[in-house]
């Protein structure tokens, strides 16, 4: 099953950098553009958190993102160790294009899939999620 999601996931890849390739955008650029325009002033650091990445790549996301005028680091005025992140015009103006590519995406993978299945799907993904992220807590741990 994990093959399958993996291969998926990929292909979904593949299909994003296609389509977000005028907007000087790939690979996970997507994920940083919607968190950060849904959440400005979020540090590196919480960025990390919500989309299960390291710091370090976060930090090189967010200096192509930010060489490309998609969004702004700021020192924190409360702890000047931490960088907080804002989105730019720019970020906000490609914002509902790179939703819909997104969307368009789950249209073309759910095809045929009734609405009572697709929530059926999205519990178990969810959960199955969960799952591996206590895992992964969990050996962070030892």
């Amino acid at each position: 099953m994990m093959r399958l999601i993996n291969r998926t996931s990929r292909l979904g890849e593949m299909y994003r950098n296609e389509k977000m390739e005028k907007y000087g955008l790939k690979g996970m650029h997507h994920t940083y553009i919607l968190n950060i325009c849904n959440n400005p002033g979020v540090t590196q650091e919480q960025l990390a958190e919500i989309i299960f990445v390291n710091k370090s790549n976060v930090a090189r996301q967010l200096a192509f993102l930010e060489k490309s005028d998609y969004v702004k680091r700021a020192p924190d005025p409360k702890d000047g160790r931490k960088l907080l992140v804002y989105p730019t015009d720019k970020a906000h103006d490609v914002y509902p294009k790179v939703a819909n590519i997104l969307s368009e995406w789950n249209e073309i993978i759910l095809e045929g899939v009734s609405s009572e299945e697709k929530e059926v799907l999205e519990k178990h993904l969810a959960d199955m999620m969960e799952k591996a992220k206590t895992a992964v807590d969990k050996v962070n741990k030892e």
